[in-house]
């Protein structure tokens, strides 16, 4: 099989078109993944758990709901729990008491 310059032309279209449609194929992946990373940078998201409060520096109120309110005395911010989670803090705290009544370690 003889090597002419129109087979060379013809397989080089179609590498030529297989390299550019690769090349495209990568830049959009990658642009892709530069637009997430970038997304997900901007994104800032506090969390309101991630304190620990101490008694100097709350409020701890219950509304008409059984809700438990923490409120930030500096600030005036509060975060609300539900009404399951005041019960177990509020007979974890009672239990808490009845021990230290009652002397038991």
């Amino acid at each position: 099989m003889k090597i002419t310059k129109e087979m060379v032309m013809k397989n080089a279209k179609n590498v030529l078109t297989v390299v550019a449609f690769a090349a495209v194929a990568t830049a959009s992946f990658q642009l892709g993944a530069k637009y997430q990373s970038d997304k997900k940078e901007q994104v800032v998201v506090e969390n309101p758990y991630a304190h620990a409060f101490s008694p100097e520096e709350i409020s701890i109120a219950v509304n008409e709901s059984a809700e438990l309110i923490m409120i930030e005395r500096k600030t005036g911010k509060y975060i609300v729990y539900s009404d399951a989670i005041g019960q177990t803090i509020f007979g974890m705290y009672a239990n808490r008491i009845h021990q230290e009544a009652n002397g038991i370690k």
